[in-house]
């Protein structure tokens, strides 16, 4: 009886074949040919390049094939088979109705000897019923293969040949997204320091010694004074409008100077030593009006040349910062970073999976609670801490060059920010560490201790695969489902809801919203007190989220990842279904 092994190394070569011609002694001759291949593949180590199947059971119609299969090996092994010599080496591959090679690539190395002189057919087979056959034609020479290359390659194994490479329909789009996505990112960053720079802007006009800015920041003084007594005749005034109005009007401009004549020379001029020490007190009355009219001037500075005609809207648009409010948003740039993000990770998960969601398909082609998580706070984290420390360095223009190193752009991340993040990424790592146990089924773990009252698995405590029915995979990315984050990721629990799963999915997107929400507040309407009274950095920290959010995510994690070691049992194994 010819080796175990090799018996199925030849069968699962040869038992998805039949003889074209039905003639017995065709497919006696592919037995032949693959049982001393096989024989010289794994004297040389390469058996792993073929295929092998486990031999049929007996009584089934396989099982007298595979005998007549066994007999032939027999021969060959003990140099008895009365055929044609046998070639040093073959190939299987699939022709068309003229007898060339279909191949829908180049000829590949390990079979591009089948077109050298010499080379003989050892018959044709066929794959398949109907009209869906294929039909495969062996290829046999006599030249000896080198010692490290198969000496027998199949077009319906695939043994010898080069894996097939499948296409990816969303190639293409998810370069599309990515490229979108990383110019979003690049615009959001940009807005962000424009923003910022914007108003280091207003303030350095406040300390400005150029006369030409310090004429234009009275005017601007000026003029909106006057629009706030036309808007509000009743409302109170600040004491700095009476120094540059006269009779609540902006005075006429001196056509023969081309300079305002202020009422009071000497008042208008102390607008400016109001301007310089408002940074000192933000607070003090008359500060809000001037660093409305610093951040209107500067916006004029900044749009003077642009050739948009809008410059004033597009500007207030995309920037956020409004000269009639004095205050300024990063709310655009922030969601723009969000977005890109985002956008990457769907182009991803396009280019890697063919899925919007393929960055959380795991290994086992289902949606990935651990991996939406970690996504999720990423996107919203770094897109925040992005967004401030991008803001602050356009706002770095407000201290020289000597204090930049102190100036502390990038925020600090507080320990609740930092546990947050700690937490999910950590909590992917430890379930991949328990997953593999639950393949195993307890093979590799034994928890019987000495004692019988301390034997964990009679009292009904099966952890890491002790009783696991194995875990639930999918053939194919296509397959996985968001309603997979939801459900058991064991074969005995695979069609049920795992309550642990369900209440982190809740307490995740609660955290996450509450997060997102926080850093949308911080970032739209950074006020005239914090830009004036900002002796450094505007924001120095992400939002302090408090040792009851980390507690509530860390126990939340703690309950799934608890949840996931345990064992389910369904009710068919004698056990309780969890």
């Amino acid at each position: 009886m010819a080796d175990i092994d090799l018996l199925k190394l030849v069968w699962g070569e040869t038992s998805e074949v039949t003889p074209r011609d039905g003639a017995v002694q065709t497919v006696k001759r592919l037995h032949a040919v693959v049982a001393k291949l096989a024989a010289l593949a794994k004297k040389r180590g390469l058996e792993k390049g073929l295929r092998s199947i486990e031999p049929p059971r007996v009584g089934t119609p396989e099982a007298a094939r595979f005998q007549a299969m066994s007999a032939t090996v027999d021969e060959v092994g003990a140099g008895i088979y009365g055929g044609a010599a046998l070639p040093a080496r073959a190939a299987l591959l699939e022709v068309s109705a003229t007898g060339a090679p279909r191949l829908e690539t180049a000829l590949p190395t390990a079979a591009s000897w089948i077109l050298d002189s010499g080379v003989a057919s050892g018959g044709e087979f066929v794959v398949g019923d109907g009209s869906d056959g294929r039909i495969f034609r062996l290829f046999e020479s006599d030249k000896v293969p080198a010692e490290d290359e198969l000496p027998f390659v199949s077009g319906v194994t695939g043994s010898g040949l080069p894996e097939p490479i499948i296409p990816n329909p969303y190639r293409t789009l998810a370069w599309y997204v990515g490229i979108a996505a990383a110019i979003i990112f690049v615009m959001g960053a940009t807005v962000s320091v424009w923003s910022g720079r914007s108003m280091s802007g207003a303030r350095n006009i406040l300390q400005a010694t150029n006369p030409a800015i310090q004429y234009g920041l009275i005017a601007k003084v000026a003029n909106l004074c006057a629009e706030d007594f036309k808007a509000f005749p009743n409302g109170m005034q600040a004491a700095v409008c009476a120094k540059v109005l006269d009779k609540d009007k902006v005075p006429e401009l001196d056509k023969t100077t081309n300079r305002i004549a202020w009422p009071d020379q000497a008042k208008a001029g102390s607008v400016l030593d109001d301007a310089k020490a408002c940074p000192a007190d933000p607070s003090r009355d008359g500060c809000n009006t001037i660093w409305r009219a610093a951040v209107a001037l500067d916006q004029d500075e900044t749009w003077k040349a642009s050739v948009f005609t809008f410059a004033h809207t597009f500007s207030t648009y995309v920037t956020g910062t409004d000269p009639a409010y004095g205050s300024t948003s990063i709310v655009f740039p922030f969601l723009l970073l969000v977005s890109g993000i985002a956008g990457l990770t769907v182009a991803l998960g396009l280019g890697t999976k063919q899925r919007v969601a393929g960055v959380w398909i795991d290994t086992r082609n289902r949606v990935s609670l651990a991996r939406a998580q970690v996504t999720l706070w990423t996107a919203v984290a770094l897109a925040g801490y992005a967004a401030f420390a991008l803001f602050n360095i356009g706002f770095a223009g407000i201290v020289g060059a000597g204090d930049i190193a102190s100036f502390a752009a990038f925020p600090a991340i507080p320990a609740s920010v930092a546990a947050a993040l700690g937490i999910a990424a950590v909590s992917p790592m430890i379930s991949a560490l328990i997953l593999p146990t639950k393949d195993s089924a307890g093979k590799n773990v034994d928890f019987d201790v000495r004692g019988a009252d301390s034997d964990l698995r009679r009292r009904g405590a099966p952890f890491f695969g002790a009783e696991s029915q194995g875990l639930d995979r999918r053939g194919s990315p296509a397959l996985a489902s968001i309603a997979d984050i939801f459900m058991g990721e064991e074969n005995a629990n695979v069609d049920t809801v795992d309550v642990s799963r369900l209440q982190n999915v809740v307490i995740t997107v609660t955290l996450v919203l509450g997060f997102f929400s926080l850093l949308i507040e911080m970032t739209s309407s950074i006020t005239t007190t914090t830009m004036l009274g900002a002796k450094g950095a505007v924001f120095t920290s992400l939002p302090e989220l408090g040792a009851t959010f980390t507690s509530l995510l860390f126990v939340s994690h703690a309950t799934y990842l608890v949840a996931k070691a345990h064992d389910a049992r369904s009710l068919g194994t004698g056990g309780t279904s969890d």
